[in-house]
């Protein structure tokens, strides 16, 4: 999922080489609402694809998800929120289409990897588990598990969404900051 929301810097990207975002941004609307616009239909699509996934988890893998609904959620979306937020970031320093692509791809694997999705973070060394507290992808997984193998609540997760929330309130100031058509 992080690697297609970090994927809204190719979108800019292209935007911006092929005009439409001069002429986008020629209308009334400011740049965060034009921003927040085309965010919001990113991480809305994600959303529906992390639900069906989660759905075909439990309905056809039998996997016990949490007993909280809720608390499931705010994780989704707070991850998706942080991962849209990075995706807008980056967006600001890429230049073309195919950079954009592949440095998301390098990155949501780089992240996936160092932030517990592949492997359980317990196998890397103490320092490497600090270190790693700086990606999303770490506070992600750290709710997920709370939830999934832990059978927490909505409490047990509710620092790693606010943690999340602040990733995404950074980058996407960072992101709307620095923001050009050009």
């Amino acid at each position: 999922m992080f690697i297609p929301l970090f994927g809204i810097s190719a979108l800019f990207a292209y935007e911006r080489q092929q005009g439409t975002l001069r002429r986008l941004l020629t209308t009334p609307a400011n740049k965060a609402t034009f921003l927040l616009g085309t965010i919001s239909g990113q991480v809305a699509m994600a959303l529906v694809q992390m639900l069906l996934l989660v759905g075909f988890g439990i309905l056809v893998m039998k996997l016990n998800w949490g007993r909280e609904p809720l608390a499931l959620f705010l994780i989704l979306f707070a991850s998706a929120l942080a991962a849209a937020a990075f995706g807008t970031t980056m967006g600001t320093f890429i230049k073309s289409e195919g950079q954009a692509s592949g440095l998301s791809i390098m990155f949501g694997m780089v992240f996936a990897l160092m932030g517990g999705c592949w492997y359980p973070l317990e196998l890397f060394p103490p320092a490497i588990q600090n270190a790693v507290k700086v990606l999303p992808t770490t506070w992600a997984m750290q709710g997920m598990l709370d939830l999934v193998l832990r059978g927490g609540a909505l409490q047990n997760v509710l620092l790693e969404v606010g943690v999340l929330l602040g990733f995404a309130l950074i980058f996407f100031s960072v992101g709307v900051w620095r923001f050009r058509y050009e």
